[in-house]
């Protein structure tokens, strides 16, 4: 992929953050120096003292050719699903404490962004899923996630029946408090807190991960990346949620099936030439070799 050098830049900005407003005010500094034309998102525009200039994120996608978020992971799932464009490069500069999709630290983004700016960056192509709620055979409603896909029960603590078939064959019937369909970038979100494996961004897979099953025998399962998933509910005492991303909720019942396999569309994450995955994990996941 031939790497541009952007000469407009979409930015967006976490305004409930305690850092927002000053990393956006030097960020807005280093653009300006680099003579970038900017677009700012509602948020944005606001925390600058320019309500006047805020933009919807999708027209931003439509004309920039890059986007700078700052806020974390959240944020840049939110941008991921609302940008409409080819693909537009998604930047993120986390202000937050735990972050795997943001790729510069908001105390130090000035060298990162400046060599960014110079066309010293690489492209992270992220895969993403694309979910479809079917209820009495017809299809309701279709969304993408790049994180994950989750079937769980609602507020009250009932356990739930649901039959895992994977391209047609059945799996097994989970008897659980829910199950997540993940991506590799999704591996390291709701799947590893709910005992699932880490897979690099790259792996070409799929993540089944039931959420506190009943069978110890029952572990996630990797299935290939054209893999078609469907999840139908068999039982259920009380009210079902299916989650995107943790961010869109559709309501579900018993009888409906949830059918997932991967999208066309990828997410482009922009990194610094010397960004680490493997160093994201040693400082995430506080992995030091010593023993406890």
């Amino acid at each position: 992929m031939k790497l541009r050098i952007p000469k407009t830049v979409g930015v967006v900005a976490h305004s409930g953050k305690p850092e927002a407003q000053g990393r956006l005010l030097e960020l807005l500094a280093v653009l300006r120096e680099h003579h970038v034309a900017v677009l700012l998102e509602r948020e944005a525009a606001a925390l600058a003292g320019k309500p006047k200039l805020a933009r919807l994120l999708r027209e931003i996608g439509k004309t920039a050719e890059m986007v700078i978020v700052l806020g974390g992971d959240g944020t840049i799932l939110r941008v991921a699903r609302e940008l409409e464009g080819p693909a537009t490069p998604i930047l993120g500069v986390n202000l937050g404490n735990l972050g795997f999709l943001t790729s510069i630290h908001g105390n130090r983004l000035q060298g990162p962004v400046r060599d960014i700016l110079r066309g010293q960056y690489e492209i992270s192509q992220r895969h993403t899923l694309q979910t479809t709620l079917i209820r009495s055979g017809k299809r309701r409603a279709t969304r993408r996630a790049l994180n994950d896909v989750v079937v769980s029960r609602g507020a009250l603590s009932r356990i739930v029946r649901l039959r895992l078939f994977v391209d047609g064959e059945l799996l097994t019937e989970y008897v659980c408090d829910g199950m997540i369909l993940a991506t590799a970038t999704g591996s390291t979100a709701y799947s590893l807190s709910a005992g699932g494996p880490i897979l690099v961004p790259t792996s070409r897979a799929l993540i089944i991960t039931p959420i506190c099953p009943h069978a110890l025998s029952n572990r996630s399962v990797i299935v290939g990346e054209n893999s078609v998933i469907r999840c139908q509910v068999a039982d259920a005492a009380a009210e079902l949620l299916l989650t995107v991303d943790g961010q869109v909720q559709l309501r579900m019942k018993v009888g409906d099936e949830v059918e997932v396999h991967r999208s066309p569309r990828t997410v482009q994450l922009v990194t610094p030439k010397d960004h680490s995955y493997f160093e994201v994990l040693r400082e995430k996941l506080k992995w030091s070799g010593a023993n406890v």
